[in-house]
């Protein structure tokens, strides 16, 4: 073998070499900004979870309520069609918030799950916002959030149910 041969098969693995590299530095950022979103997803939980303790609800609605901050229009008009105190509002609130946080997270690794989950993942969508409790936050929500998301969840919504027969 000559000198110019031994510098091409170099040549064509170096840059097989450089192809890996590239493809190995796409995975590491796909699955450092997963993650981050993880992460932040488990801190928004963490933080909701303890919102909606009975002490820390209480304490939360108190000091906003003396300082005149205003009611999210979601919890007001739960008061006013249901009759639940603020705190109960409160709870509700954040229970939805956490479901929402949830659905934000999946939504964008949705081709990632098994069929099994995929299906679960999308009938508790239907289940929790076509109606009630969850219809009402979702109505007051959407317009807050990230298009692709409303976009997901509305074609879900807008299919066939899932639980009528």
């Amino acid at each position: 073998m000559n000198w110019d041969a031994i510098a091409a098969v170099g040549q064509a693995v170096s840059a097989l070499a450089l192809v890996f590299v590239i493809v190995q530095i796409r995975h590491a950022r796909a699955e450092a900004q997963r993650a981050l979103s993880q992460g932040r997803a488990e801190g928004v939980r963490d933080i909701l979870s303890l919102a909606t303790d009975e002490r820390v609800n209480r304490l939360v609605i108190k000091a906003n309520s003396t300082l005149g901050t205003q009611t999210f229009p979601f919890a007001a008009e739960i008061s006013e069609r249901t009759g639940l105190t603020s705190e109960e509002c409160s709870v509700v609130f954040l229970l939805q918030l956490q479901w929402w946080n949830h659905t934000l997270q999946v939504i964008p690794h949705i081709d990632e799950l098994p069929a099994m989950e995929r299906v679960q993942f999308d009938n508790g969508i239907v289940a929790r916002f076509s109606s009630g409790v969850g219809r009402l936050f979702y109505d007051h929500m959407k317009g807050a959030n990230h298009p692709d998301a409303v976009d997901y969840v509305e074609n879900l919504l807008a299919g066939p149910s899932p639980f009528v027969r």
